[in-house]
């Protein structure tokens, strides 16, 4: 089978499932996607399709922009971020998933049984996932089971090293009475050798989060 006829398989069988949910196909390009983007948050979902024959798709990131509204103000990431149409910076990703995330795809019977496996991770951990992490104290929450297992941030941060601006700007947004102590640990990565290029961006992070006003008043 062709690309393009996988191609069409597939985004002709999910597109039905996903557009009542309130996603749109983005289907040119190298890295074809779907994404929801209402209320300032988005959600994507991804595919590639390999010429060995194997589809391979992603798990949900999610983008919450009273975050990433201030990280985008840094000036650290290209502008097409910006144009918050197809390419979103994700807040959260599910990183851990059961699902199997690829599947052999040289057959249409094949393909249908990738499809599947994605319309099992959609209604299952998929909605599970979006379901608890769009709520931005749920972010926070697991921040702090994480942390007290000594797991790091970036097990549901999405991100480099500005997952930890993440980190800042949720706590304050959720009026974190842990906030000190995590800025204390995120000075103390800042601080590390090899990370000089992203000292100016933090220091423009700094002068902005005094400013931020907490969105969710929680006892915490």
């Amino acid at each position: 089978m062709k690309i393009a006829e996988k191609r069409k398989q597939l985004f002709d069988s999910l597109t039905p499932v996903l557009k009542p949910k309130g996603f749109k196909l983005f289907k040119t390009g190298g890295n074809p996607c779907y994404i929801y983007y209402k209320n300032d948050i988005a959600i994507d979902l991804g595919f590639n399709f390999f010429k060995l024959g194997d589809i391979t798709f992603s798990s949900y990131g999610i983008t919450h922009y009273e975050v990433e509204d201030y990280i985008l103000a840094l000036n650290k990431f290209p502008e097409v971020f910006k144009e918050k149409k197809k390419d979103h910076l994700n807040t959260v990703y599910q990183w851990e998933t059961k699902c199997i995330h690829g599947f052999d795809a040289n057959t249409p019977e094949e393909i249908e049984q990738g499809i599947e496996l994605i319309n099992t991770y959609i209604n299952g951990e998929g909605q599970t996932f979006l379901d608890t992490y769009m709520y931005l104290p749920n972010i926070l929450k697991r921040m702090d089971e994480l942390e007290a297992k000594g797991s790091s941030w970036q097990d549901i941060l999405a991100g480099t090293l500005d997952a930890y601006f993440r980190v800042l700007i949720i706590s304050k947004l959720c009026n974190d009475s842990n906030y000190e102590s995590k800025k204390a640990l995120v000075d103390l990565i800042f601080e590390k050798p090899g990370y000089e290029n992203w000292i100016p961006f933090y220091e423009k992070l700094k002068l902005v989060l005094p400013t931020i006003q907490p969105k969710y008043n929680l006892d915490h």
